[in-house]
């Protein structure tokens, strides 16, 4: 009897440390209207600058519970913004990122981890229907209901098929997160 009731109350324990675990865990919700990706490049002899509006997805962050932390995010091609209507224009066409064929860029973790500096999120940045594993750095500050999200890490665009390498235009961008959220 005494055999029976110690596995029952590890059972119970079990399922009540699991449920709290569960509730743990923090449905951030993003900011559309004050999220930003950035992106730095190198072109025409001069440093270029975009962003990216139009962040959705999902985020699930615990600090205590990074096993059980996800990202699952989107950005709206189309919202592409470098300051100039025709350049913007020519990085949505075909050649570029394709926003018609191809209307967003996703990342999805895999595995959170923690860092000296903060935390690292690797998973799968898709752009353009070619999937790639990346790592990013990130800190996250926040309060009880609201927080950011703020990481940079580097890509060459043409690992996703975005343009074409040539002379004029660098490889290597810079991509900088900057995400408010609230619970």
């Amino acid at each position: 009897m005494k055999k029976i009731f110690a596995v029952v109350l590890t059972g119970l324990a079990f399922l009540v440390t699991t449920a709290y675990t569960v509730q743990a865990i923090i449905n951030w919700k993003i900011n559309n209207d004050t999220s930003q990706v950035k992106f730095v490049m190198q072109g025409h002899g001069q440093e270029l600058i975009g962003e990216f509006k139009g962040v959705k997805g999902d985020i699930l962050f615990d600090a205590n519970d990074l096993a059980n932390s996800s990202f699952k995010c989107d950005i709206e091609v189309a919202t592409i913004n470098t300051g100039n209507d025709k350049r913007n224009g020519h990085l949505q066409a075909a050649s570029w990122f394709d926003a018609i064929a191809f209307p967003t860029i996703n990342f999805t973790s895999t595995k959170i981890t923690a860092t000296a500096d903060g935390y690292e999120a690797t998973g799968m940045l898709t752009a353009k229907s070619i999937s790639k594993e990346i790592s990013i750095p990130f800190t996250f500050t926040g309060e009880a209901s609201s927080g950011t999200f703020k990481g940079s890490f580097k890509i060459k665009r043409t690992d996703f098929g975005i343009g074409k390498a040539d002379a004029e235009v660098g490889d290597d961008v810079t991509i900088q997160l900057d995400i408010p959220v609230t619970k």
